[in-house]
């Protein structure tokens, strides 16, 4: 294999991505197929102003390998969005569906943009730009789009009007995150949360320690961080640091998880909070208190080396996609800090999506207690399946991921 070929690796997947695959044993011609995305797709989007102005916006769209089927992924408003972060995000989305054994290939997309400086319509006529400049490359058997960061229901419900609009038929099955009505799947707002708290009970189980007392902090209060704040509370671990783009909390005695999620869905940040006992510190330093379970939930590459150096935690579990960066994942390990990897961890959102598009393509309506039942049985089989092959190979749960995952891909490439 080209020496070229092992530092991108390392940069798609990540150091433990790259140890696995140096492991694995996979044939060179597998490794140069996984080395480069199937397509990559920039173009500009005019958008005519509230005020009368045409600004022109930069958006792209990243398939990176169809090997399990059609493509899946998100489509972000975000003001960083970059091809570089696309490429990772739709490589890692590839790995997501290997390991979770989903019919779907990796794909990511997005718009430079900060969809919080445009009103409503400007963002509808992104939105509908967007899905226009795909054109015959969207679709259920070819690329389904899903939200993320700085997108939602209603922005996908746009998408999905525009593409029947464009088709002249109704075809839900193209865009994932509608809302209900439009052919939306109950039960898929707390879907990443629901996952998430699955998989950290089989962990616990496996590690024989109470979730009960246990403390976390969540960095991220978005709807996985908030979502998910909720549910651990519920099931009685506490709450001692949160964090939103912009400020934190910490209180060692706790936080109320509902107040803040709150304040959040009324518009106002965490820095409009007055808790008991809770003092305010920066967004980023909520990953360095002390807690049992650190929970990165905002962007990647979160945890740096700067912070890795100082954590006081015994768990990670990986909500955002990648929080930890490269040069800092070894310092991580080195303090025997466990990491629950997003690959798995994250998972339930993408699940959800994939029962949306199954649902739509077979015409059935599930109920939400269907929809999260099955969410249930998906993500505790994923997680078994993990905390196997970390047993019988004798390597931590992040690792054995990735090697369920290249399992799946070796399978699907050999050919």
């Amino acid at each position: 294999m080209p020496e070229s070929i092992d530092p991108i690796f390392q940069k798609l997947g990540g150091a433990r991505f790259a140890s696995a695959l140096a492991a694995s044993g996979l044939s060179e011609d597998i490794k140069l197929r996984l080395s480069l995305p199937k397509a990559v797709r920039r173009f500009n989007l005019p958008v005519r102003m509230d005020d009368g102005s045409l600004r022109i916006f930069t958006g792209w769209r990243l398939r990176y390998s169809d090997c399990f089927g059609p493509t899946k992924g998100g489509v972000r408003f975000h003001p960083a969005t970059n091809e570089e972060d696309l490429t990772g995000l739709a490589f890692r989305l590839l790995l997501k569906c290997a390991v979770n054994g989903l019919p779907h290939g990796g794909a990511a997309g997005g718009v430079c943009v900060d969809p919080k400086k445009l009103s409503s319509r400007e963002v509808e006529q992104l939105a509908r730009g967007y899905l226009n400049a795909l054109g015959e490359e969207v679709g259920p058997d070819v690329d389904i789009l899903s939200p993320d960061l700085g997108t939602d229901a209603k922005t996908m419900g746009w998408m999905a009007d525009q593409f029947n609009m464009t088709r002249r038929a109704c075809i839900p099955g193209a865009i994932n995150g509608k809302p209900p009505a439009l052919g939306g799947i109950p039960g898929r707002p707390g879907a990443t949360a629901r996952g998430a708290w699955n998989v950290l009970r089989l962990v616990l189980e496996e590690r024989r320690l109470a979730a009960e007392g246990l403390t976390f902090a969540v960095q991220g209060y978005g709807s996985a961080g908030g979502h998910l704040a909720r549910v651990l509370q519920a099931n009685g671990l506490r709450l001692v640091a949160a964090s939103d783009s912009t400020s934190g909390l910490h209180a060692e005695a706790g936080l109320d998880a509902e107040a803040i999620w709150e304040a959040r869905e009324a518009g106002r940040g965490i820095s409009s909070l007055s808790l008991p006992g809770a003092q305010a510190l920066a967004a980023s330093e909520v990953l360095a208190v002390k807690a049992d379970i650190i929970i990165p939930a905002a962007t990647a590459n979160q945890i740096t080396a700067e912070i890795a150096a100082r954590l006081q935690c015994r768990m990670i579990l990986e909500i955002a996609n990648a929080p930890i960066s490269p040069d800092a994942e070894e310092i991580v390990t080195s303090k025997g800090i466990e990491i629950i990897p997003d690959v798995v961890a994250n998972a339930g959102g993408i699940t959800m999506s994939h029962f949306e598009w199954a649902q739509n393509r077979g015409g059935a309506l599930w109920s939400a207690e269907e929809a999260r039942s099955r969410l249930d049985t998906r993500m505790i089989a994923t997680a078994t399946r993990m905390l196997q092959v970390a047993r019988s190979r004798n390597v931590s749960p992040a690792a054995a991921a990735q090697f369920l995952a290249l399992e799946q891909l070796s399978a699907a490439l050999s050919r």
